[in-house]
């Protein structure tokens, strides 16, 4: 008999939320800078984790405005070092620093209209929620300002971990935080090898939520429509 189900990990980018503006910081960022006549290098992805370990260290929720706008100065800074930024105003970042805060902070990402009300509802019948992502450090503000910290148990993040999934050892420290069994957990995500496969492998069970419907054929899969309701009646039927 299956061990009763105690608690949902979730994966963040493309299960819980996604870009704003559908379109991803990199090229948002590119945009940005073309229109105030900067340049700068290729994109290259790498360089979030390298400004995202700063954030962090130095990014505390509780900070005054005056403290988040310094901040936003210095990642900006960073940014613009790591990207090689140039041009007549590379170099006044506080002028930069609040389109570069929107573009690459929190107000970046939105939820997707089911996950609120589904995790409201889940967190009601008592089970433990959290994030497991490969992600760069400060999720767990990015969740906080998003307004799901006070339904998460915990937030965990392959950056903060140094660790990223499939590997099982990211869902053991899932299951480690949560103080459960591995079958009593459940883990949603959008990748079949990231998240179904490498929750399988740890011995979670496993959701392939598939909001774009490209993985029509995986048998374990919850299509677009009302994905995280028929995520919560198959998890916690009544």
């Amino acid at each position: 008999m299956a061990a009763k189900i105690e608690a949902l990990t979730f994966d963040w980018y493309g299960t819980l939320a996604n870009h704003r503006h559908n379109m991803g910081r990199g090229r948002l960022f590119s945009e940005y800078l073309a229109s105030h006549g900067l340049q700068s290098a290729p994109w290259d992805r790498r360089v979030l984790y390298t400004v995202f370990d700063y954030y962090g260290r130095a990014y505390k929720l509780e900070s005054s405005r005056e403290e988040k706008r310094t901040f936003w100065i210095q990642f900006t800074r960073l940014l613009f070092e790591q990207s090689q930024v140039s041009g007549a105003t590379a170099s006044k970042t506080e002028v930069h620093a609040a389109a570069i805060r929107d573009i690459f902070g929190s107000a970046c990402f939105e939820l997707y209209a089911d996950v609120q009300p589904v995790l409201h509802a889940l967190k009601k019948r008592g089970l433990r929620l959290a994030v497991v992502s490969n992600w760069h450090r400060g999720l767990d503000s990015f969740c906080h300002e998003m307004h799901l910290a006070n339904l998460l148990d915990t937030v965990i993040s392959s950056s903060d971990i140094g660790i990223e999934k499939p590997d099982p050892r990211l869902f053991n420290e899932a299951i480690y935080r949560l103080r459960l069994k591995a079958g009593q957990i459940v883990h949603v995500g959008d990748s079949p090898d990231d998240d179904f496969r490498g929750a399988v492998a740890a011995g979670l069970r496993a959701i392939l939520i598939d909001r774009g419907n490209v993985h029509c054929r995986h048998a374990n899969r919850i299509g677009r429509r009302a994905a995280m309701h028929r995520i919560a009646a198959q998890c916690c039927p009544n």
